[in-house]
């Protein structure tokens, strides 16, 4: 379904020797370096599904002033209206929590485990919130929205993976759950302005 262009490629090594000293982190610390990069990764993950939500939305949108069904642009009707609004809701809700988390991670103060659990709940949210903006975006297309030469049709299928790497949604959901039951709920929740 997807169309990455580097595949999956598939690196072994046989009978490599690294010295100690040349190891990543040092013995015995990769997964701390792993969880760092899925942090990373995680909010790219939330952006670009944003973005891609952005640009449906911005397709459908035209596409509903220009397309007319019963001698009227379909954004005339009601339920059209409401796909549209609620897709500029998750849009908004969802850029908004994810710049936050970006911005705490460049804080050198950020306790890490915490912004590992937020950076989780940014790719699980945005990542669910643009699958249902593509899906209503679709929708809106009606027919030609399945069609290979309308990008909402690629949208949809691209943003399908982004709920299975870099950890599947129920992965994200046990990351989250797992933070609040050893720390609370208050440990996730965005900081206050003074």
């Amino acid at each position: 379904m997807h169309t990455f262009v580097y595949e999956h490629p598939e690196f072994t090594f046989t009978d490599v020797f690294v010295p100690e000293d040349a190891v990543l982190g040092g013995l015995g610390n990769g997964y701390d370096i792993t969880r760092s990069w899925f942090t990373e990764e995680r909010l790219m993950i939330a952006a670009r599904t944003i973005g891609a939500a952005e640009r449906g939305l911005e397709l459908s949108r035209d596409w509903a002033v220009e397309r007319e069904q019963f001698g009227q642009p379909i954004a005339s009707f009601q339920l059209v209206q409401g796909m549209l609004a609620d897709s500029a809701a998750d849009i908004a809700v969802h850029r908004a929590y994810t710049h936050q988390v970006a911005w705490e991670a460049d804080q050198p103060d950020t306790d890490r485990k915490t912004l590992h659990a937020k950076a989780a709940i940014a790719k699980l949210s945005a990542s669910e919130a643009s699958g249902r903006v593509i899906d209503r975006c679709v929708q809106i297309f009606g027919g030609r929205g399945y069609d290979r030469s309308y990008a909402v049709e690629r949208l949809y299928r691209e943003l399908r993976v982004d709920r299975i790497w870099e950890g599947t949604s129920e992965i994200q959901r046990l990351i989250i759950a797992g933070e609040i039951i050893k720390r609370g709920t208050g440990v996730l929740q965005l900081p206050t302005v003074d």
